[in-house]
């Protein structure tokens, strides 16, 4: 769906609404920066799309490093469109003392949980004492959680929740590529996924939401069971238009690089690098000339190094650490294949950059991922036998490498996938949505 564009003062565009009313509208993004990707980026997109639609936007947020004078920056460079925006921050109360007696791998989640929980009852004291309850609507996209809820439901204006993930857990028959975290995932389905989301909070944000948005099947089954019967499966990632590459017209130039596989990730066990690993160096066999780089850093990256010098890999393989977000940009379009292999993820936003490049993508075919695959620009593998894994993504690989004018017509039907996806798309969406919530209030 288009729309037509004007111009704001400041010369950047902006949206004209067309047959839709201009909303006040309080967005609830506990993480949110313009400066980063991910969930933060994530927040703040939501608030800069709906504000180009020419609604007025009441960002509810709190301070996190230097997000609020990222965003400060970010309201100043987008001239009219930025003063359609108006952030209210606020703080995160102090974890109590407890808490520091949660085990290590538990400790940072129970944390991260304590401080939302907190800042939710905060966060609902400001907004009335500020006017936010006369707002035409509340849309809660950050935590991006179901079992984190959202005590807006309580504020009065009627509340639209999410999109969110958080139901989805790492498949039991493939724990042998989690190793020792196995474990700490098994805990994190018994006490986050199964016992936290039956707190009343949760249950109660579920029933009182206007709408539930959930990024992935999995997500959408937990509301279900409890007792949510309408959520809808909604993407919660987006790209922006500039991201967009449009494919070469003609005959492409000659690229003299090697056949390049790309890996976008934390280096964490349920993102599953060793497998992308073990995958790549039986790719060899049939591609000897290809080459692997991996982008993200994290605990394992020393482990991976020895396994990849193990299996005789060393020199295809490029470890590039965590760049900044225009460089992992460039290092799409150097490569001809990303590879995604995370067991447990909303999503995956890589995925969509991705296409938003032209680049093919081979994924296992599960989860968000497995939701929301580009037409005819993804090669899903099925989980399957977890012993065969590495060698049916091997061949899955050599296939798009090795059919150059298969890449080429990839490369059109993952930018055709992204359209559908950039933030202004969405922000169309939520407009269709906000009206059939506002019709039935």
């Amino acid at each position: 769906m288009t729309s037509p564009r004007g111009r704001s003062r400041d010369g950047g565009e902006q949206e004209a609404i067309t047959g839709a009313r201009r909303l006040r509208i309080v967005v609830s993004a506990y993480a949110c920066d313009p400066s980063r990707g991910t969930e933060p980026g994530m927040g703040w997109a939501w608030a800069e799309a709906l504000a180009r639609r020419g609604h007025t936007v009441e960002l509810l947020t709190r301070p996190h490093g230097d997000n609020t004078r990222h965003i400060a920056a970010r309201i100043e460079e987008l001239g009219a469109v930025g003063r359609q925006i108006t952030p209210h921050v606020v703080d995160t109360p102090r974890c109590p003392g407890w808490v520091r007696l949660v085990p290590g791998f538990l400790r940072a989640q129970v944390q991260e949980f304590v401080h939302y929980d907190g800042w939710q009852r905060r966060a609902l004291a400001y907004a009335r004492r500020n006017n936010l309850g006369r707002a035409d609507l509340v849309h809660h996209v950050s935590y991006g959680s179901l079992v984190g809820g959202s005590a807006l439901h309580r504020l009065g204006p009627p509340l639209v929740f999410g999109p969110v993930g958080g139901g989805q857990i790492a498949p039991r028959s493939h724990r042998r590529w989690l190793g020792p975290a196995y474990r700490q995932e098994r805990t994190r389905e018994l006490l986050w996924v199964n016992a936290m989301s039956l707190r009343p909070s949760c249950r109660a944000t579920l029933r009182h939401a206007a709408a539930v948005l959930t990024t992935n099947r999995d997500t959408a089954q937990r509301a279900r069971r409890l007792g949510r019967a309408d959520p809808h499966l909604v993407l919660s990632d987006g790209v922006p238009d500039t991201l967009l590459k449009e494919p070469p017209h003609g005959e492409p130039e000659q690229d003299q690089r090697p056949p390049t596989v790309l890996w976008v990730g934390r280096l964490t066990a349920i993102k599953a690098p060793e497998l992308a690993l073990r995958a790549f160096a039986l790719l060899l066999d049939e591609v000897p000339d290809a080459r692997l780089v991996v982008l993200g850093d994290g605990p394992l990256r020393p482990g991976l190094e020895q396994l990849t010098a193990r299996l005789g890999v060393t020199g295809s393989v490029r470890f590039g650490g965590r760049l900044p977000w225009k460089q992992t940009l460039a290092a799409y379009d150097r490569a001809d294949v990303l590879l995604f292999t995370s067991l447990r993820d909303s999503f995956g936003v890589q995925n969509l950059e991705a296409w938003a490049r032209g680049l093919p993508v081979v994924h296992l075919d599960h989860q968000g991922v497995g939701d929301f695959s580009a037409p005819g620009c993804a090669v899903p593998v099925a989980l399957g036998d977890p012993a065969d894994l590495p060698q049916r993504l091997a061949r899955a690989l050599g296939g798009v490498l090795t059919d150059e004018e298969a890449r080429r017509r990839m490369a059109g039907a993952g930018l055709h996938w992204a359209r559908q996806h950039t933030w202004a798309s969405k922000a169309e969406l939520a407009e269709r949505l906000y009206e059939t919530v506002l019709k039935g209030h």
